[in-house]
C-alpha cells in the first residue's frame, strides 16, 4: 500500500511497522496527515485499527404517528431477561412505548401510555429512580414506574408520575453521591437536577444559558479531579460544589461556535478520559445545525487548560454532496476491542431548510446522505482518529444510544429519527459484529 502524500510529508512519518502503530511519532504523523489532507488518511490494515462490521435490524417501521417528533431512545433491561430493551415517545401519536427485544430482528412494541394529557418533548433516559430494583423510564416532564413483572406480563401497567423538569436533554447521574441516580435536565436555558430520593426536589445549576442543547448524552464527569461529577454544556463546564447543592462555579472550555447555526448553539457531549492520561476530556459534536463537526477537547490541567482537536470529517461518497449535517448522535466506547476508546457520531436524517429564509444554515446540505461514523483511535500520548463510515443515507441517526444489546460483550447501537427525509418514521438496531475474542491459552 502506498501511503498518501499528506502522510509522507509529515516530519514524524515513517512507513509503519506493527510495533510502531501506537507510537507517539506515528500518531503525530496521522494527526499531521489529518490536518493536511482531511479524509486522505491511510486506510490499509497496516495503518488503521481494524474496523468492525455492522449489521442493521429494524426495531419498528413505521413508528406510530405520521409527523415529526420522536423522543428517546434509552436502552435498559426493562423486563430483566438479560438483554437490553428500548423506549421512545411519539409526539403526534401521541404515545409512549417500550420495545421488548425478542431477538436482533424481532422487537415487540408495548404501550406505556397513549394519553393526550401527558407532555411530549425530546429528552429521555432510563434509571431506577425509586430504588426498587427495576429500571424506570424518564421523559420530559413525566416518568414511568416499572411494574417489575414485565418478564411474564409485558403488557403490565406502568404507573405515571409527573415532575417539574424536561427539555432537550435528560441525563441520569449521581450528582450528590448518595448512591442513587439523579436526573439532569436542560431546556437550553435552565440546567437543573432533580433528586428522586428527596421527593424529586429541584436544584438549579444555571439559568439563562441561551443554548438549544448541550449536556446529553453524557456530558457529566469529574473534570477537576475532586471526586464529584461536573456538568458540561457548550463552552461552559460547571463545577459540582460537592453534593450537588450550592454554587456551581462556571469554567470555560474551547467550544467553537458555528456562525448562523440552524437552531443556535447546540451540542451533544460526552465526558471520558479519551487519551488515558487520568484526566477526563470532553468529546462533542455540533448538532441541530448543518455544517457540524465532531471534536475532542483535551483536559490538560484539571479543567483549567484545554486543547481542542477536530476529528476529520468523514469522506463523501459518489451520489452525495460535500459538507456535513447535524451530529445529533454521539457515543464513546471501544468499538473494535483494541483497548482504546473510539468515537461514534451520526448525522440526523432531518431535512429542514426553512430556516434559510432567516439567514440560517439548513440542517444539512441539500443532497447530503447522512452518515453513521466511527472514528477509530490510533493510540499513544497524542492520539489521532481515523473515520470509517458504517452506514450512509436512510435510516439516519438521532440521539443514538450505545449498549451491549445482545449480551455478547461488545457495544451495539440503537437509533431513531426526529424528522424523516425518507418515506417512514423508524427505529433501528445496529449490531457490532466483530469476531469474539479468542480465549487465552496456556
Amino acid at each position: 500500500m502506498r501511503l498518501p502524500d499528506s502522510f509522507l510529508a509529515c516530519p514524524a512519518a515513517q512507513p509503519p511497522t506493527a510495533g510502531a502503530r501506537r507510537s507517539r511519532g506515528f500518531a503525530a504523523a496521522i494527526a499531521c496527515a489529518v490536518a493536511a489532507g482531511g479524509s486522505r488518511i491511510p486506510s490499509g490494515a497496516e495503518v488503521a485499527p481494524t474496523p468492525v462490521p455492522w449489521v442493521h435490524f429494524t426495531i419498528d417501521d413505521p413508528l406510530p404517528g405520521t409527523a415529526w417528533g420522536t423522543a428517546g431512545i434509552p436502552l435498559a433491561d426493562l423486563d430483566e431477561d438479560g438483554d437490553l430493551d428500548a423506549a421512545l415517545s411519539r409526539r403526534d401519536a401521541p404515545g409512549f412505548y417500550w420495545y421488548e427485544r425478542k431477538s436482533d430482528a424481532v422487537w415487540v412494541r408495548h404501550v406505556l401510555s397513549e394519553s393526550e394529557e401527558l407532555p411530549q418533548g425530546l429528552g429521555a433516559a432510563a434509571a431506577d429512580v425509586n430504588a426498587d430494583g427495576h429500571v424506570d423510564l424518564i421523559f420530559s416532564g413525566v416518568w414511568f414506574e416499572n411494574p417489575g413483572n414485565l418478564g411474564h406480563s409485558p403488557e403490565a401497567t406502568w404507573k405515571v408520575h409527573r415532575y417539574g423538569g424536561g427539555g432537550h436533554d435528560i441525563v441520569p447521574a449521581d450528582l450528590n453521591r448518595d448512591g442513587r441516580p439523579d436526573i439532569v435536565t436542560f431546556d437550553g436555558n435552565i440546567l437543573t437536577w432533580f433528586d428522586p430520593a428527596q421527593a424529586w426536589s429541584s436544584n438549579v445549576v444555571a439559568r439563562a444559558i441561551g443554548h438549544h442543547g448541550g449536556v446529553a448524552p453524557r456530558g457529566i464527569g469529574d473534570l477537576d479531579g475532586d471526586g464529584d461529577p461536573d456538568l458540561v454544556v457548550a463552552g461552559i463546564w460547571f463545577a459540582n460544589p460537592g453534593n450537588g447543592r450550592g454554587d456551581w462555579q462556571r469554567h470555560t472550555w474551547p467550544h467553537l461556535e458555528i456562525p448562523k447555526a440552524s437552531y443556535g448553539t447546540s451540542i451533544r457531549s460526552w465526558v471520558a478520559d479519551l487519551d488515558g492520561d487520568g484526566q477526563q476530556d470532553i468529546i462533542y459534536g455540533d448538532c441541530d445545525t448543518g455544517s457540524g463537526h465532531v471534536y475532542w477537547a483535551r483536559n490538560e490541567g484539571k479543567g483549567e487548560q484545554w486543547t481542542r482537536h477536530l476529528l476529520p470529517d468523514p469522506p463523501t461518497s459518489a451520489g452525495s454532496v460535500a459538507g456535513t449535517g447535524s451530529w445529533h448522535s454521539l457515543a464513546v466506547a471501544d468499538f473494535n476491542g483494541d483497548g482504546l476508546l473510539d468515537v461514534f457520531g451520526g448525522e440526523q436524517e432531518d431535512p429542514d431548510t426553512y430556516m434559510e429564509s432567516g439567514g440560517k444554515l439548513p440542517m444539512k446540505p441539500r443532497g447530503l446522505k447522512e452518515r453513521g461514523v466511527i472514528w477509530y483511535q490510533v493510540g499513544g500520548p497524542a492520539p489521532a482518529f481515523l473515520p470509517r463510515v458504517i452506514h450512509e443515507d436512510n435510516p439516519g441517526w438521532h440521539d443514538t444510544s450505545v449498549g451491549d444489546v445482545d449480551g455478547d460483550g461488545d457495544p451495539d447501537l440503537v437509533s431513531k429519527i426526529w424528522n424523516k427525509d425518507g418515506t417512514t418514521y423508524h427505529a433501528d438496531f445496529w449490531r457490532d459484529d466483530r469476531p469474539p475474542a479468542r480465549p487465552e491459552t496456556h
